[in-house]
């Protein structure tokens, strides 16, 4: 039973459910009200019919009485005749008080009711319903003398006496009939009854259910994947709530599936372009340049792949923070898209590389031409909160199919070419076989600087500077050395810009800042308080603790800031003139002196030459040179130490290797020089021997 339930609400919808329900309700319910009403008008007709057979009886009963009387048949026969008349009556008997027949009329089985009748008690003449059988009943009713009219001739009182009584019997068959018409009538009042109501409640189901369907067809359409599906609000309250909540839950699904659908663009966009510059990143690049590289294959063209590294941006992040770094990168990859095609791709790879693809090229010029661009977008500065920041750009290209058949290869010699381009400051390169060996070479050098400080490699090695119009020795410039075992003394041309490309030059230019400074105090308290001048580079400059970490190497020491002169290149301290300006200051006021170093090589303003707290200029050993030969030279060099002296600066001349170079400079009335004339860069214990003990002798 309760799987055919179960199957019966599965298989069927809910209106025919409801109408199948209900049918059979009204059905049932007109079934047992029909039953009901029948059995009803059946104990109404059997007591009517009583009732009427017991008149009928009482009535033969009064007029039987002569008959009795007189024992005669013949005086009853008209009112037997009369009885029979009357439908429903079958048979009627008459029988005096010894229960002898005295008259029998009509039929009946004699097996239907018992011989004996009952006879009536007492004086009263009404009739009894004596026996009843399946088809008929039988009323019995005693038979009374009739006292005659009053006679004057009477003299007693008359006095009634029992004669005998009478037996009727009646038939069942009307009673089955009405009771039949009556069934019938009330099942077809009923039936039409529940018809109606059925039709009444299959139109209210109609509208009960349309709302049903219309909700149902709206579900369905949600779940086939239709989007902004909504309910009709229609129908009875509880459907309409019902609909209500399916659009609100419709509403927040489409909402949640919005959200998630923007969720997935953004995981996407994330996996496949760089959040700070919203270029492609790394992963979407290398499928662009395979897509590029099949498409190249199947047209048989030619395109060029751009790896391109910014030079000096990890200076910018050390000095000026990772926020101002950011922000670099983000228009220097602008400055780079809007120097090339707009079909052409650029990705940021990673750090501060970039790639780019070059499409559909007729001739390799196009890489070189778009090179150019990308280097001169690049080298004007970048204005950043209040911040001029220079940097440049090394590219290496890798042209397909000649350099490469497959993305690593190309990546990997564009990538070779980079490296080239940086190491030589050429702007970009084109990859060439054999280059790998090159680079090698680099990275070998590259590992070993790194290893130099731990093993003691390096060394500080000291050039005298003296007072010209005197030649009394003023000081000395601290010189850093590379003394590998393999390699044996390397250039500092090959290993100061290698130093400065890493980042080593920090850790390198703070162990000589330390070391020349103990030795200045060394010699100080020996009797030879010398100023010692040490380069910086821009690196250092650039560092935010920079100043401290001075005066922490002073005061650690103990030298006397008036002994140290800092030495900054011209082409470093203009392009870094509004950052350094501040630190500048800061280290005169600690005592330090400062010098513009390679003075002449740059472009310097003299706006900006007023402005900085320098004390002496460095002539660059490029114009002293030639000074001699060269009238533009000579030319320069009066104008350069001119010019200080109006600035009440110092004047240094470097480079100077002849008599004749000295003499032309006593002339321009430099202040000082150095250079090989006097003596070559020497270790400490040797400059000690050879030039403190010369100056210990002359005093």
């Amino acid at each position: 039973m309760n799987k055919m339930l179960k199957t019966f609400l599965r298989e069927f919808t809910f209106r025919r459910q409801l109408t199948i329900t209900m049918t059979l309700g009204i059905l049932c319910l007109a079934l047992f009200s029909s039953l009901v009403s029948s059995w009803q008008a059946n104990q109404r007709v059997r007591r009517n019919l009583i009732e009427q057979g017991q008149h009928i009886t009482e009535n033969l009963a009064r007029q039987s009485a002569l008959a009795l009387l007189y024992a005669s048949p013949d005086n009853a026969a008209e009112a037997v005749s009369a009885t029979l008349a009357f439908p429903g009556v079958v048979s009627v008997e008459i029988r005096d008080t010894g229960q002898r027949v005295l008259l029998v009329r009509g039929s009946t089985r004699p097996s239907e009711f018992p011989k004996s009748i009952v006879l009536v008690a007492g004086a009263s003449a009404q009739a009894v319903l004596d026996a009843e059988s399946e088809g008929a009943w039988r009323f019995v009713a005693p038979v009374y003398s009739q006292p005659s009219a009053a006679s004057p001739f009477e003299v007693q009182e008359a006095r009634t006496e029992r004669l005998g009584d009478v037996v009727v019997v009646m038939s069942k068959a009307a009673l089955s009939q009405m009771t039949s018409d009556i069934f019938i009538a009330n099942m077809t009042s009923s039936f039409s009854f529940a018809l109606l109501i059925l039709i009444l409640i299959r139109i209210l189901t109609s509208r009960m259910s349309r709302p049903l369907n219309q909700l149902s067809a709206s579900m369905a359409r949600a779940e086939a994947g239709v989007s902004n599906v909504r309910a009709v609000l229609s129908g009875p309250k509880d459907i309409v709530d019902m609909a209500h909540a399916f659009n609100s839950m419709m509403a927040a699904l489409e909402d949640r599936i919005a959200a998630v659908s923007h969720a997935e663009l953004r995981i996407r966009h994330l996996a496949y372009n760089d959040p700070l510059t919203e270029l492609p990143n790394r992963m979407q690049f290398m499928d662009l340049l395979n897509q590029t590289i099949d498409r190249a294959r199947d047209k048989g063209q030619t395109f060029a792949l751009l790896f391109l590294d910014l030079n000096r941006f990890k200076n910018v992040n050390d000095t000026l923070g990772h926020d101002v770094g950011d922000r670099l990168l983000i228009a220097a990859g602008l400055r780079i898209r809007h120097s090339v095609r707009a079909g052409d791709s650029v990705a940021r790879f990673g750090g501060d590389e970039f790639t780019v693809l070059l499409e559909d090229l007729t001739s390799t010029t196009a890489g070189s031409v778009a090179s150019q661009k990308i280097c001169l977008a690049l080298a004007a500065p970048f204005e950043i909160d209040g911040h001029d920041i220079y940097v440049s750009a090394s590219i290496g290209i890798s042209v397909y199919p000649a350099d490469g058949m497959d993305g690593n290869t190309l990546l990997k010699h564009a990538d070779s070419a980079m490296y080239l381009a940086k190491k030589n400051n050429s702007g970009y390169e084109f990859y060439e076989s054999g280059m790998e060996a090159t680079i090698s070479a680099h990275v070998q050098m590259e590992g070993a600087l790194r290893r130099a400080e731990e093993r003691n490699e390096l060394l500080v090695y000291y050039q005298p500077k003296v007072v010209l119009a005197t030649g009394a020795l003023s000081g000395m410039e601290a010189l850093v050395r590379w003394k590998h075992p393999e390699f044996g003394m390397v250039s500092p041309a090959r290993f100061i810009p290698l130093a400065e490309e890493t980042g080593l030059i920090v850790s390198i230019g703070a162990w000589v800042l330390r070391t020349a400074c103990n030795q200045a105090k060394v010699w100080a308290d020996a009797g030879m308080p010398l100023a010692v001048a040490v380069n910086l580079s821009g690196v250092q400059l650039r560092q935010r603790n920079f100043v401290d970490s001075v005066r922490v190497v002073l005061a650690e020491t103990g030298l006397d800031p008036a002994l140290l002169e800092l030495e900054i290149t011209e082409s470093v301290l203009m392009e870094q003139a509004k950052e350094t300006l501040s630190s500048l200051h800061q280290l005169k006021e600690i005592g330090v002196q400062l010098a513009i170093d390679d003075f002449g090589t740059g472009y310097s303003s003299l706006s900006y030459l007023k402005r900085f707290p320098v004390d002496t200029l460095k002539i660059d050993r490029s114009f002293v040179s030639d000074v001699t030969s060269d009238p533009d030279d000579a030319a320069l060099v009066t104008g350069i130490i001119a010019l200080a002296h109006s600035l009440r600066l110092k004047v240094v001349a470097e480079g100077v290797e002849t008599v004749e170079q000295r003499d032309f400079l006593v002339r321009c009335d430099c202040d000082y020089i150095q250079g090989y004339l006097l003596s070559q860069p020497v270790p400490p214990d040797e400059f000690e021997r050879k030039i403190l003990d010369a100056v210990r002798r002359a005093q």
